[in-house]
């Protein structure tokens, strides 16, 4: 995550246009980050443009352009971007700032809204070596073809149509399985509910997903789709038992991403509506339940439905030992809060900790 100082926010257009000079010296980066490590020192060949600080000894730098696109893991309200942040950031492409960015890249990537992209794209987004960063650090940074491909994973997997389409425009690579998981952006579309963006993908050139049984059982039960399922568990049985062991928490990204009566199509096909997994990625981390997810993002019919199917409002998430409702309170979901108080036990109700 990003914490953008105050100096940085009280910058002005004519601030960085007298900085530009000396853009990416230690005084210019203190500007933009009042932590970690100051690796940047003025060089002769520019080098010191691309100065930043590693947060924590991290590999990704962040740089004044990082401060000024701002947000980051908080969202945009914790972690603002700059008032301004487009046109200062248009000041520092044009004085040389790196527009491959790696932790700007990641500070934007989670919420809607493609705008920064737009602007580094126009600046050289995806190509060139990497710049002094990339040559100082090595294989521990991504190459900027990596960086954008990174970019496009995160889209598809959460289903973000406009900036999958603004990648592809610009010439992301939509062939070649990711990596990871090995799957090419088509199958990653169809394992993570959205259909909408396979046939996009096949569209533009992206081969036709060819699933597993399991994949092709996941991708039906994301969409709601229980002809599909019923056929598949025809065809295989025990496929169910399969796809419940190898991903025993699916309802909770299906109560993230999935189609409106997934979570409860996967639940009366015996997956836990209490197991705990992870809502902003596919993985089998255990950190909060498919009521958590629905409390957070104020989903009242939802929730209702986990409660009818045996969700327990008094559960604890793994990160911050937080009942859903003490989720609901924390991100101002009335409605949710409304919900679940009579049904959490009173000595549950205390929330120590934030999510």
């Amino acid at each position: 995550m990003v914490v953008v100082g105050p100096m940085v926010r009280s910058l002005t257009p004519r601030d960085v246009r007298e900085l530009a000079g000396r853009l990416g010296g230690r005084s210019s980066t203190r500007l933009g980050q009042n932590f970690g490590v100051d690796v940047g020192t003025p060089r002769p060949d520019g080098g010191s443009r691309a100065a930043g600080y590693l947060w924590h000894g991290l590999p990704t730098p962040f740089t004044v352009l990082t401060g000024v696109f701002g947000e980051g893991e908080l969202g945009p309200v914790r972690q603002p971007r700059h008032p301004h942040s487009l046109a200062l950031a248009r000041l520092l492409l044009q004085a040389g700032a790196d527009p491959n960015d790696g932790q700007a890249l990641y500070n934007r990537m989670f919420e809607p809204g493609h705008d920064h992209l737009e602007l580094l794209f126009e600046f050289g987004l995806g190509q060139g070596d990497g710049g002094p960063w990339k040559a100082r650090m090595g294989d521990a940074l991504d190459t900027p073809e990596q960086m954008v491909r990174g970019q496009l994973h995160w889209a598809v997997t959460h289903g973000m149509a406009e900036r999958v389409r603004l990648l592809v425009e610009h010439g992301v690579d939509i062939v070649s399985p990711f990596g990871g998981d090995e799957l090419t952006p088509a199958q990653r579309a169809a394992t993570t509910g959205h259909p909408e963006l396979v046939r996009y993908l096949v569209e533009q050139g992206a081969p036709a997903p060819d699933l597993r049984p399991e994949e092709r059982f996941v991708a039906a039960a994301l969409i709601a789709d229980r002809v599909t399922i019923d056929e598949l568990r025809a065809v295989h049985p025990g496929l169910a038992r399969a796809v419940r062991e190898a991903r025993p928490a699916l309802v909770v990204w299906a109560a993230a991403q999935g189609q409106p009566g997934s979570a409860e199509l996967l639940a009366g096909l015996g997956f836990d509506v209490n197991a705990k997994g992870r809502s902003d990625v596919p993985a089998a981390d255990p950190w909060q339940t498919a009521l958590h997810v629905a409390a957070m993002e104020g989903r009242l019919d939802l929730a209702r439905s986990l409660l009818g199917l045996g969700a327990d409002p008094d559960i604890r998430d793994q990160r911050f030992d937080s009942t859903p409702l003490g989720w609901a309170r924390y991100f101002g979901q009335e409605q949710l809060a409304e919900l679940l108080e009579p049904l959490t036990t009173p000595d549950e109700r205390g929330e120590p900790g934030d999510p």
